[in-house]
């Protein structure tokens, strides 16, 4: 009994240590932008998830910071994203918008293949990127 005892508590620990806390959008909320990789990944894959996120942090800080936009990274070997990873049909690198309209997910727009094919021309990613997010801001 003591041994089953001591096995939950541990499986409970890391599971709340090592899973990934997934920020709920609230009323202000009018896009998640989720990122999911694999646990071994390629520089273009490491690339979109930086370029991303320097997008969202340099144009995009008041709209993180007050929740308007929720940007989160996955891995998708990890049981504890299994449902997202379902959801977002994300076995690999993933780009994914899901805009939030009257408070619930209004579909998925996968940009994984805008992502991979314009990475390599930062300046074209950045354009595209910031006009994809400027539509569903208005």
């Amino acid at each position: 009994m003591n041994k089953l005892l001591l096995l939950t508590t541990v499986l409970v620990f890391s599971l709340n240590f090592y899973g990934q806390d997934i920020k709920k959008p609230t009323a202000r909320t009018k896009l998640l932008v989720y990122y999911f990789h694999l646990t071994h990944r390629c520089n273009t894959c490491q690339s979109i998830e930086a370029t991303t996120k320097k997008v969202l942090e340099t144009y995009y800080a008041n709209e993180l910071k007050n929740g308007t936009i929720i940007f989160q990274t996955f891995n998708c070997e990890l049981p504890e994203n299994k449902v997202l990873v379902d959801k977002y049909q994300a076995y690999g690198a993933t780009l994914a918008f899901t805009p939030i309209v009257k408070g619930k997910e209004a579909g998925i727009d996968d940009q994984t293949n805008f992502a991979f094919s314009k990475i390599h021309n930062e300046e074209v990613f950045i354009k595209g990127l910031q006009e994809k997010i400027n539509s569903y801001l208005r």
